[in-house]
């Protein structure tokens, strides 16, 4: 065993504060005014963003040499508890729809969601085919310490739910969602929001408008 080996510097130098806990978050998604915060409530399981930058290859001189290539996002899931209203479900249901278009192969006119997400759902005879998500980490003492924003998100899957006579417990399902970019801030108060540039303006610099939310972009 390592003669440094303390389980006292452990804690305390260590996990200072505890460690942050996987079951402290708070999920949310935005696509015109489909959904409030009572629907977004039950969005139970989720995950904080992957970040990976695709490696190119180059052969020279018997070798393989790694550069870096185009930065890429995974489909992000999400799991929902099932309501007897069926209101989430919908809500998705009817976002996927107004993608795909009518069985006859007609389509609503779609455009991308303004920067904030908040543009409403139908304007004239276009609407929003996308929208935006927030992830937030909470601390123990419920301080709201970091924040990810998914920008032009869209439903690519709703899963199945299962019934069963034999079953006792209350439905839920999986959404995965497409989307450009996302951003990682820590925000200082509700009012605050994350990541209002381009992921290729003053974001990636770490710092945007207001000043009291700092932020790093995942693009």
């Amino acid at each position: 065993m390592a003669s440094n080996f303390s389980t006292e510097k452990f804690r305390s130098s260590g996990l200072q504060s505890g460690g942050a806990r996987s079951s402290l978050f708070e999920i949310s998604w935005n696509q015109g005014t489909n959904f409030v915060m009572s629907d977004t409530m039950l969005v139970k399981a989720g995950s904080i963003p992957t970040s990976n930058i695709t490696p190119l290859a180059v052969n020279y001189g018997g070798r393989a040499y790694k550069l870096q290539g185009f930065r890429t996002f995974d489909v992000w899931t999400v799991t929902v508890l099932q309501d007897e209203d069926f209101t989430n479900r919908n809500n998705i249901i009817n976002w996927m729809q107004r993608i795909s278009g009518s069985m006859d192969g007609s389509r609503v006119k779609g455009k991308a969601a303004s920067p904030d997400g908040q543009t409403p759902a139908v304007i004239g005879t276009t609407w929003n085919a996308t929208g935006s998500a927030l992830v937030s980490q909470f601390g123990k003492d419920g301080t709201k310490n970091h924040t990810y924003k998914f920008f032009n998100l869209w439903p690519t899957e709703l899963a199945e739910i299962p019934l069963a006579w034999d079953s006792d417990v209350i439905e839920e399902y999986t959404v995965s969602f497409a989307y450009d970019y996302w951003t990682h801030g820590v925000v200082a108060s509700d009012s605050d929001v994350v990541g209002l540039g381009d992921p290729a303006g003053s974001d990636s610099a770490g710092t945007v408008t207001p000043a009291s939310v700092t932020t790093t972009t995942g693009g």
